[in-house]
């Protein structure tokens, strides 16, 4: 049943949308195939993009997900399709709302700063963008480091211009990205001057990393079509930490992070600043309130698997 008041802000609450590397097959099944909303939320995206989205994700390969013009648009139908659940049955909105990478676009289409059917197309673009600038100039690596100062990781990477810190996931979780060679020089230099460990990482391509470098002019163009407007909910920034609701912010950002890093402790603290409590994570749910976790032990953290995760938080 959707409700047909305005929605409750629920103060206290922040909605997150996760982004590429937390793609599964299946992922939202359970919400699409328990709620009429969210199925109409899939038929509108699919003929926005005139493609079968949910037939990729919730038949499709791994491979097939995995390939970034594809994993895109699926994980922001995916998390659009049940946020539009969410805030339809229950009657809800948060009082703030944030996303990892890709998961920045959701982010600004739950908060009504684009519509969702310009931002699944934008996010198909953006993927090809991410591809032929692997395809031109990587395809490169991500090595995720563990048990190292973020700063030390940091400077060792500043003694190269083809290697970058992608990701400031947690205090002792960072991610080095760009040619094989530079991540190798890289942890080589940990190697030697930290207890670091490295587990290697299945993205397929070196995003946030000087190998993206030429996707920034093409997500731009891309951009140019996309209107964005005032969010009504406020949004933080994956790439600074502000909390922002203009869409110049957004139209910066979404092009910044191309090559910049993701700075997602800089987001849990900012939204615990905010008197964030209770950290509410979307479809594919796990990966974000984990590192939530670490960065905040304190913190409420719910991840909607299921439609009895969704009943539980907010019936």
């Amino acid at each position: 049943m959707v409700s047909e008041e305005a929605p409750t802000t629920l103060d206290g609450t922040a909605f997150l949308f996760p982004g590429q590397g937390s793609q599964t097959v299946g992922m939202g099944r359970d919400f699409h195939d328990d709620w009429p909303e969210v199925r109409e939320t899939f038929d509108r995206l699919d003929a926005a993009l005139d493609r079968d989205l949910r037939g990729l994700c919730f038949d499709g390969t791994a491979d097939a997900i995995r390939r970034p013009s594809n994993t895109q648009p699926l994980l922001l139908a995916t998390g659009i399709a049940v946020y539009e659940g969410v805030t339809g049955r229950f009657g809800v909105e948060p009082a703030l709302v944030a996303g990892h990478s890709l998961g920045h676009f959701t982010a600004l289409a739950a908060a009504g700063a684009m519509n969702p059917e310009a931002a699944v197309e934008l996010t198909r673009q953006r993927g090809q963008c991410m591809e032929r600038a692997a395809a031109a100039d990587g395809p490169g690596t991500m090595v995720a480091v563990l048990l190292a100062d973020p700063d030390a990781v940091a400077e060792a990477c500043s003694a190269r211009e083809d290697v970058g810190v992608a990701l400031y996931n947690a205090p002792k979780q960072t991610v080095v990205s760009g040619t094989a060679e530079g991540v190798a020089a890289v942890r080589e230099t940990l190697d030697e001057r930290t207890p670091a460990r490295f587990r290697e990482l299945d993205t397929g391509a070196a995003f946030h990393s000087p190998v993206m470098a030429s996707a920034v002019d093409c997500v731009e163009t891309a951009m140019t079509g996309v209107t964005l407007r005032e969010a009504g909910i406020p949004v933080v920034s994956d790439v600074t930490g502000e909390v922002y609701t203009d869409p110049s912010v957004a139209r910066r950002d979404l092009t910044a992070q191309i090559t910049s890093p993701v700075d997602w402790v800089r987001v849990v603290e900012r939204l615990r600043t905010r008197g964030i409590e209770r950290f509410v994570e979307f479809p594919p749910a796990g990966v974000l309130s984990t590192l939530v976790e670490r960065v905040a032990p304190e913190a409420d953290c719910i991840s909607l698997e299921t439609p009895a995760d969704a009943r539980e938080a907010f019936a």
